[in-house]
């Protein structure tokens, strides 16, 4: 939220956003601009929504926007219990007109968000997944130390912004740290830090004062840095979705940019532990959702271990079918 209502103001956009993250005062300040009528967008959590519901006056609201609308469903990727309760909520705010948006969305998951946020007959407007300025390859390694050893030649050898994704807050803040006494200068990002030293790392990212994030996936949705050449996951991600927004952080100027996964077996029951907890609800809906995250599990060791392809697994996993040659990835261009 941050991030976008700053390059929204800079657009000359009044907006605004609301945030626990926020001092009191700084809250007041902003219920007080949009009961006055000064702000124009407002972006809040799914969790405050039942408050902007409460205080606003019925038809306040011109339109709601959903943005990563794949957090809505059960067996989308990255669910969030609140992100469910938006329908509700919409019905609260007077059923203003509603949009739902994600770069990554299966046809089940698609379906479904159409189904919680209860539109009837509404316009679907798909594009293709693919991102051709992408080049994606995977290289296995046999132990942590090789691993660390591979991300690091990877990262110094980039020229510019790179972000390195982990699975773990502490294996987050132990990369970071090996990075910089290889002489690179990256800094940890995850949950566990307080709002504020997020806030001030995000701003530093932004502005190209640090060159290199390594994140847990809590650095993912919404950031929107153009000139990233270089994302590389240290681990398996559970799902294609989740791989695939995370590798779109990169080159989004346009320009060529890489994405690299290092894996080793051990990763695969990693996140196969990971699955024993599915979201809360009916039986029906658990079952489904553990055949969802099954079925991403089985599509990433589909991706790292294809001889064919890999551009084409991420694309038919999303339900695209493509006759398009690939434009880049290790295995259909092998990198020199």
């Amino acid at each position: 939220m941050q991030d976008q209502v700053h390059s929204l103001r800079t657009r000359g956009v009044a907006a605004a956003y609301l945030s626990s993250t926020q001092r009191p005062v700084v809250q007041s300040a902003v219920w007080e601009a949009v009961r006055g009528g000064r702000i124009k967008l407002l972006y809040v959590a799914p969790e405050r929504l039942v408050q902007v519901a409460d205080s606003l006056a019925d038809g306040a609201v011109s339109l709601l926007a959903v943005d990563e609308a794949h957090c809505i469903s059960e067996w989308g990727h990255d669910f969030r219990p609140h992100f469910r309760a938006i329908g509700r909520r919409r019905t609260a705010l007077g059923r203003p007109p509603t949009i739902g948006v994600t770069a990554t969305a299966t046809p089940m998951t698609r379906r479904d968000i159409v189904r919680v946020l209860g539109l009837h007959h509404p316009v679907v407007v798909l594009q293709s997944f693919d991102r051709p300025n992408l080049q994606f390859g995977v290289r296995q390694v046999q132990s942590e130390r090789e691993r660390v050893h591979g991300l690091a030649q990877l990262v110094g050898a980039s020229p510019g912004t790179a972000i390195v994704y982990v699975q773990t807050r502490n294996r987050a803040d132990e990369i970071a740290t090996i990075l910089r006494h290889r002489g690179i200068g990256a800094l940890p990002y995850h949950a566990g830090l307080p709002g504020r030293a997020r806030r001030a790392l995000l701003a530093r990212f932004l502005d190209g004062r640090c060159r290199v994030i390594v994140a847990t996936n809590a650095f993912g949705m919404g950031i929107d840095k153009a000139d990233v050449r270089l994302v590389v996951h240290a681990g398996v991600p559970p799902r294609p979705e989740a791989y695939y927004q995370e590798a779109g952080r990169a080159g989004r100027d346009g320009r060529p940019a890489r994405c690299v996964l290092l894996w080793k077996h051990g990763d695969f029951a990693f996140n196969a532990r990971l699955t024993q907890t599915g979201p809360p609800g009916s039986p029906v809906l658990d079952s489904r959702a553990e055949r969802a995250k099954q079925a991403g599990l089985a599509a990433m060791r589909r991706y790292v271990t294809t001889r064919g392809c890999r551009r084409r697994v991420l694309l038919e996993y999303l339900g695209e079918r493509t006759r398009v040659p690939c434009s880049g990835c290790d295995r259909c261009l092998p990198q020199p």
